[in-house]
């Protein structure tokens, strides 16, 4: 599916203000701005067929707009870049454009005004260009995503009518919260700085029966914007999934994270030799690798099928998020789809796959994140690989991870009725 400007339908908000602008009347203008103030933005009607939404974004001109052009998340251009532009209501301080989009859609969006509206080549240029865009001030849902402490970039929200309901991410009234320690870990392997969080479930014991482990990449980032260890609280409370050590690990920051998770050989060695013999000399967790399951997104899901592959009696539960597995791209000397390949060739081994990617993470520049991705699950398939796979609706965004991660994890349990 691709964003393109619906002109087939009009909002009726906007078409009144438009009929009223042509004959000089700003009332109903003023009165949109009004109801806009208390209801928020961007607009949602049910116009067209069933299942689908007419969404309009708008911009209030403060007097020096050229241009807005609406940043999803979902949809990175392939070039073309009028179709995420809005266009002004002649005579009016009023911008918009519409789509007519499925209504369980979830995402997040930025806004760009005045933007140079040179095309992308790359999902790497559209995070460079974060700092230029600005979330949607009209949209009370906002959203931080990656960075750190310091700086956090925030986006808007657009949350569809039927989007998938994401309860598990709330804190519930009775649930046992588990145990988290910050720890900071210097790596022989690699020459740096890792930070890890452990989170311990509520009762934790440390004799007896040992714990399942669930060692998850860019843990900061689905600590602080995926309530991940809610999440965990919750299914373990209600009986979805065993107890398990949730292992959140955070590299020092965005450079090293692309040097380090995309099938990195010594990130490898580090959690080979270094950080899984941590963990079990200072907390009660398993040594059998079907009770032990890495995950991340992105490059944490790459990395994660990478890891698994590298070392499968350590690691033999993968989930993978939106998982790069087009890397290295067209500008290496290693072959393309790299990891894809190296599990084609090589014998069948002891892991399971929990896969899933967004349904709208079209082509940018060189990189087909949907086809490479649905190329490794093919390649599992013809090896003879367990493996649960899922197309959601929406695209390379937390937002959709953070509740489906869920779906991930209940992938290698079964499920039990809730108490």
């Amino acid at each position: 599916m691709k964003f393109v400007p619906e002109t087939s339908l009009l909002s009726p908000r906007i078409a009144k203000v438009t009929d009223a602008a042509r004959t000089g009347d700003l009332t109903a203008l003023d009165e949109f701005w009004r109801d806009l103030d208390t209801a928020g933005s961007p607009l949602m009607e049910q116009l067209g067929e069933e299942g689908q939404t007419l969404v309009t974004f708008v911009w209030r001109d403060p007097g020096d707009t050229e241009n807005v052009l609406v940043v999803l998340y979902s949809a990175p251009s392939e070039g073309d870049l009028s179709r995420y532009t809005m266009k002004q209501v002649e005579g009016t301080d009023l911008w918009y454009v519409s789509y007519l989009l499925p209504s369980d859609l979830r995402t997040t969006y930025l806004l760009s005004v005045n933007d140079s509206l040179k095309p992308y080549t790359s999902y790497a240029e559209v995070l460079e260009r974060l700092p230029l865009y600005q979330p949607d001030p009209l949209n009370r849902r906002d959203y931080p995503i990656f960075g750190n402490e310091q700086n956090k970039y925030v986006v808007s929200v657009l949350e569809l009518p039927d989007a998938p309901a994401q309860p598990w991410n709330i804190a519930r009234r009775g649930v046992p919260m588990g145990k988290s320690q910050l720890h900071t870990m210097d790596s022989a392997a690699l020459g740096t700085q890792h930070h890890v969080s452990v989170h311990v479930p509520a009762g934790y014991t440390p004799n007896g029966d040992d714990y399942n482990i669930f060692l998850l990449f860019d843990g900061w980032a689905y600590y602080n914007f995926a309530a991940v260890t809610t999440v965990l609280d919750n299914l373990q409370y209600t009986g979805r999934i065993p107890p398990y050590v949730l292992v959140m690990h955070s590299n020092l920051d965005q450079q090293v994270r692309a040097r380090e998770l995309p099938c990195h050989s010594p990130f490898h060695d580090f959690l080979r030799d270094e950080l899984m013999p941590w963990l079990r000399r200072n907390y009660n967790v398993t040594t059998d690798p079907a009770r032990t399951v890495v995950g991340g997104s992105c490059f944490g899901g790459l990395a994660a099928a990478y890891v698994a592959y590298r070392s499968p009696d350590l690691f033999g539960n993968v989930i993978s998020q939106s998982g790069s597995f087009w890397w290295p791209g067209k500008n290496s000397e290693l072959e393309d789809q790299w990891l894809t390949e190296q599990y084609r060739s090589s014998p069948k081994l002891p892991i399971r796959f929990s896969m899933e990617i967004g349904s709208l993470e079209g082509p940018i520049g060189e990189y087909d994140p949907m086809g490479t991705h649905r190329a490794m699950r093919d390649v599992l398939l013809e090896k003879g690989y367990e493996i649960d796979y899922s197309e959601y609706m929406g695209g390379h965004d937390l937002i959709c991870w953070r509740g489906s991660l869920v779906d991930r994890l209940l992938s290698f349990h079964a499920k039990v009725a809730a108490r």
